[in-house]
């Protein structure tokens, strides 16, 4: 989404593909604890309501956070926060539930950082504030029925299914996920409600979108059918929906064709970046000793 273009790209009932470093920086007054900082809104539900933001924070900035304005979860990317005194740096999360009290939120050096906020999110009744340091934290094996294995994960929101049809909890999901290097999956999938991804490293080829690099965003409504999936050098994502997740698959007409095809010519010389459909070469004649310069265009 470039510069004077129209924001649609917020909405969650719509599929969604694009690179979040090409939407413009805006002041934000979604909750009081964003009021006026520079923010780029990847989604929002009014219905809810909710939204997610990559916000920027200046150096020095303190805000005070009632947790009556709703759940408030924080993916740190760049610099540093802390709550009450207890400080992270990148890979940092906060959750604050809703009904949790007051929080005070700094930061010294300033940040950027991923803010999820929902009003009403089912929680535990014990649910309490969470500080804690992502790269500390254990990766577990996630297992979904149907699906191919070869992905673990680490569990932001709690708490956290990760094993059988239904993934996720009351809440949701908030998980940051690891594909491995030459994942595939060639099926296609839908979900029985809303999901909204944001790609920190690697590369991920999903047809018909394009191809998935660094700070690309995929929203994908309740009922969308996506994928199926490839990496070459696999892929870091953080993954969130608004329910608990049942994914059926289904057969995609040379999915596995097309995947192994952009698994035998992706390039370790290039680095993965954000790529549309309409811009990529036939994959499904990759492979078999056509050279790339030969390549065909997939029909949009």
């Amino acid at each position: 989404m470039r510069r004077g273009t129209t924001m649609t790209h917020t909405r969650r009932d719509e599929p969604q593909f694009y690179n979040i470093l090409e939407l413009d920086w805006r002041p934000g007054n979604e909750l009081p604890a964003v009021h006026r900082l520079d923010r780029r809104v990847l989604n929002r539900d009014e219905a809810k309501p909710s939204a997610t933001l990559m916000v920027r924070i200046p150096p020095s900035w303190r805000s005070l956070h009632s947790s009556v304005d709703g759940t408030l979860e924080v993916f740190v990317l760049q610099g540093g926060l802390s709550l009450d005194g207890e400080r992270v740096g990148v890979s940092g999360f906060l959750s604050i539930p809703e009904g949790a009290g007051d929080v005070d939120l700094r930061s010294e050096q300033g940040a950027q950082a991923l803010f999820y906020w929902t009003l009403g999110m089912p929680i535990e009744p014990d649910a309490a504030v969470r500080v804690a340091k992502v790269w500390q934290m254990d990766w577990e094996v996630q297992r979904m029925t149907n699906m191919p294995h070869g992905t673990i994960a680490k569990s932001l929101r709690l708490p956290d299914v990760g094993d059988g049809p239904v993934h996720g909890g009351p809440g949701g999901m908030l998980r940051l996920i690891l594909l491995e290097p030459g994942y595939c999956d060639p099926q296609e999938h839908k979900h029985n409600c809303w999901e909204g991804l944001v790609f920190l490293a690697g590369d991920l080829f999903m047809p018909p979108r394009g191809i998935i690099g660094p700070m690309t965003y995929l929203g994908n409504p309740a009922e969308f059918r996506h994928a199926p999936m490839a990496s070459q050098r696999g892929s870091l994502v953080l993954v969130q929906t608004d329910e608990p997740v049942i994914q059926p698959p289904r057969l995609y007409d040379g999915g596995q064709q097309m995947c192994n095809g952009y698994r035998d010519t992706a390039s370790w010389l290039e680095q993965p970046r954000h790529t549309c459909w309409d811009s990529l070469p036939d994959y499904r004649a990759a492979g078999e000793g056509v050279e790339w310069s030969d390549l065909t265009r997939l029909p949009s």
